[in-house]
């Protein structure tokens, strides 16, 4: 603590103290008192004096003090007692003031670091901004989920407005902006929450609800519409044009089949059982049968920076990166193109140089049944979505203005 330095109180009074006793000497100077009268009253005068001085000057020196504790504010150092009854009382009165002020600034100060420290370790972004809207703190979670196209969103919401948006990577997130009294002022704050797990849930729920109800109703007609259609290919086993008919019904019946089972794939996918792989090896494994899916001159190629070994389940990461490998494949189409597996530390790239992904699809390409591939169900990438998300993994899918190149990343990290 700095040691306090007050001020030296007023020498008005002894000036003033010194001009009556002098007038009060020249007054007995005047009368016949004597040499022993006149010293005598002029001790007592002087003694008079100097007490009414002291009783006058020690309130004076103790309001003074005071106020230039309040200016420092040193709510630590208290005021001492003059010997004066009434003065006291205005000390005391002053000093229990102090101490409130002091365990006021103290329990402010404790809420402040309690909050600073709740703020900071709170799983939600959030950043408090200056007047003028700019951000001038931000908690670790808020500067993470911050990205550019985030920032975006924030600023042109309105005070009190929220709104749920898909970055480029996989998550969705909730955006808000509010705002509190600071000063007489309303001063907003930003808030980011993370909503992909609960939405995530939420459409698997929908999807796996829809697809048994689906799975059940069409499984029951194709049974007995496969069961006709055997009866009528025999009794009609000599007309051509009939077996032919029936045929291609036939056929149809076990297209539809296909067409459930490929949703009920996705809806009935097993947890994943991790166990140590090594990127590099276990592309290069799967490397001639992923280019067996690369047809009109597309070329595969696989680059490795390192022998990194990360934790997974083999059977449904090879599933990810044939479904990854397809989709890059039919973006490309016939033109040719080339599709490059990069691996690198708990990293995993598929990119290739198709047509690319517009800034809309970006934002949309997790949405189940989204694609942008014409009579596409969709059901690939929300596959490999469900895959990595059950792996607790991040990814994102998003086209390089840069480069022009179409890049899927797998991050362990």
């Amino acid at each position: 603590m700095k040691k306090l330095k007050f001020k030296r109180p007023s020498y008005r009074f002894w000036f003033a103290a010194m001009a009556i006793t002098a007038v009060a000497f020249g007054y007995l100077c005047l009368r016949d008192y004597g040499l022993t009268g006149r010293v005598c009253a002029f001790a007592v005068l002087m003694l008079l004096m100097l007490q009414s001085l002291r009783s006058v000057r020690r309130p004076l020196d103790a309001m003074q003090n005071g106020m230039y504790l309040l200016q420092e504010q040193d709510y630590s150092s208290r005021l001492r007692e003059v010997g004066q009854t009434d003065a006291d009382r205005v000390v005391n009165l002053f000093n229990r003031l102090m101490d409130s002020m002091k365990h006021e600034r103290l329990r402010l100060e404790e809420q402040n670091r309690f909050l600073d420290m709740l703020i900071e370790a709170s799983p939600s972004g959030i950043a408090i901004c200056n007047f003028d809207g700019s951000v001038s703190s931000a908690n670790s979670a808020f500067r993470a989920m911050a990205t550019p196209s985030v920032m975006e969103v924030l600023n042109r919401l309105a005070d009190g407005q929220s709104e749920v948006c898909r970055p480029g990577e996989s998550q969705i997130l909730r955006c808000s902006r509010r705002s509190f009294m600071d000063s007489g002022f309303h001063r907003p704050f930003f808030m980011i929450d993370r909503l992909t797990d609960e939405i995530v849930q939420a459409e698997k729920d929908v999807f796996n609800k829809m697809v048994r109800t689906i799975s059940h109703e069409v499984n029951n007609s194709l049974g007995s519409v496969v069961s006709v259609l055997e009866s009528l290919e025999e009794l009609h086993a000599d007309d051509h044009v009939v077996t032919s008919a029936i045929a291609a019904a036939h056929n149809s019946c076990l297209n539809l089949n296909l067409f459930t089972r490929g949703y009920a794939e996705v809806a009935k996918l097993p947890k994943p059982e991790p166990e140590p792989i090594e990127l590099k090896v276990f592309v290069e494994r799967l490397l001639p049968s992923l280019a067996k899916l690369c047809t009109n001159g597309i070329e595969l190629r696989a680059e490795s920076d390192d022998s990194a070994v990360v934790s997974a389940d083999p059977v449904l990461m090879e599933r990810v990166l044939v479904n990854l490998v397809k989709n890059s494949a039919e973006s490309i189409g016939s033109r040719g193109g080339t599709i490059t597996i990069r691996t690198a530390t708990g990293i995993l790239t598929v990119e290739d140089d198709g047509p690319g992904l517009s800034a809309e699809a970006t934002g949309r390409i997790f949405t189940p049944f989204f694609s942008t591939k014409h009579r596409d169900r969709g059901l690939g990438l929300m596959l490999v979505s469900d895959i990595l998300h059950s792996h607790q993994l991040r990814f994102s899918l998003a086209t390089d203005p840069a480069d022009g190149l179409t890049r899927f990343t797998i991050k362990w990290q």
